[in-house]
Order: C-alpha cells, then structure tokens, then sequence
C-alpha cells in the first residue's frame, strides 16, 4: 500500500490598516482585479515597498517598476506579464476618503482602469500617507498569461 503525502503551505498576508482599507473600497466597488485574482505576499510586499518610498519622496511615479518586474519575474515564476497603477489623494484627505480617490482617479484613465478593473490572477494594492498629508498607492498585478 502506498501513502501518499500532502504538505499544505499557508500563509497569512498581515495588512496594514491603510492596505485593508484600499482592498475593502476596491472589494466595495466590485473592482475585477480583486474579485477574480489573489492577494499575493510577493505583490503585496511590493506595492507596499513603493507606495511607502513614493510617499517618503512625497511624489507618485513609476520608478524601479523594472526590478519589481525581475523579482516578480523570480519569486512568481508562474507569471509572465505584470502591470503596475499608481495614485496619490488630495492633502488633508482622511483614508476611507483617500482610498476611494485612488480608485476615482485610476476609473478616469482608461489604461489605468483596464489593469484595475480587469481580470488578474495575482494583486497587491497598498497605500501610505506622506509628510505632506497626501497618500500615495501602488497597485501590482500579474498575469499567468499574456493579455490581450
């Protein structure tokens, strides 16, 4: 008789406040990123580093998305493709208001909205709240296969 042997590997993804409450609008409006993927430590870690690095330079941009793309690349082999949204709110704004904004201003472009609002198979979303009194979100998607 042979025994077969299953190990199951769980992990716990932590959120922090700001990063539950982004996901939350986002799961509210019924976004296709997060209904149809899954919230991936890799990605998750990701976004979080560069949303905090945008809001200690207190500036939204895309900088470093190539490395994110090469540890991705490593560390979700099963990927292929990756896309990548940033936002910033308005100064002063609280954060349930701030993450509904990140999702108003990702809805306005319509290449923003297709990574947003589009089917993946992996997503982290994080947000983090500069000096300044705006915050500043990153969103990481990946793709199984190529999309068309």
């Amino acid at each position: 008789m042979k025994q077969s042997i299953l190990t199951v590997v769980v992990v716990a993804i932590i959120l922090a406040p700001s990063d539950k409450k982004l996901i939350d609008v986002g799961t509210n409006l019924k976004v296709r990123s997060i209904a149809t993927g899954e919230l991936h430590p890799e990605f998750q870690k990701l976004a979080e580093e560069h949303a905090a690095d945008q809001a200690k330079r207190q500036h939204q941009d895309h900088r470093g998305f190539q490395k994110r793309s090469a540890i991705l690349q490593k560390k979700a082999p099963d990927t292929h493709e990756w896309a990548e949204v940033v936002a910033e709110s308005f100064p002063g704004q609280n954060m349930n208001n701030a993450a509904k904004e990140m999702y108003k201003s990702w809805e306005s472009s319509r290449r923003h909205w297709h990574d947003v609002n589009g089917p993946c198979d992996y997503y982290g979303y994080s947000m983090r709240r500069g000096a300044n009194g705006v915050w500043y979100a990153c969103a990481i998607f990946g793709y199984k296969k190529p999309r068309n």
